[in-house]
């Protein structure tokens, strides 16, 4: 992985906790490659106290590589390997997300709901329009 990360020409990441189903709370990460110092601060900067924080994968490679290397934990690459991720996360958490959506929003059973995921500093997030101004969740909430 790291060596991925760096025929890229990256030379920081920034890692932070990630929680999905199936993974333990506290033992999933995600890792999102920056090539300078700079963009990796902007992004450590939206995150919360014990979140993540900015790593130099020269100077803080026995870090990134323990955790590799130890099975409890969960690494991500803030990467899609597919185009169709988005299709595919809605087929398959379709009715986690309705029920959580109906709870959070004032939506009836005529409305048309337009789900749209992102990624946005390493958290997946989903902006969802349905007969009004779009709101914005946490894709963890709405599926767990």
């Amino acid at each position: 992985m790291i060596r991925r990360i760096t025929q890229h020409g990256n030379h920081f990441i920034v890692l932070q906790r990630f929680n999905w189903p199936g993974i333990k709370e506290g033992f999933g990460f995600m890792a999102t490659p920056y090539k300078d110092e700079k963009s990796g601060k902007a992004h450590a900067a939206q995150l919360s106290g014990k979140e993540g924080k900015l790593l130099n994968l020269s100077s803080d490679i026995e870090k990134i590589t323990a955790l590799i290397n130890d099975p409890r934990y969960s690494l991500f690459l803030c990467t899609f390997r597919e185009e169709s991720w988005n299709k595919k996360m809605i087929k398959l958490y379709q009715r986690n997300m309705i029920s959580y959506i109906k709870a959070h929003m004032p939506v009836t059973s005529n409305d048309s709901i337009v789900i749209q995921m992102d990624l946005k500093f390493g958290r997946l997030k989903a902006t969802v329009t349905a007969n009004g101004p779009e709101h914005e969740f946490d894709l963890y909430e709405m599926i767990k």
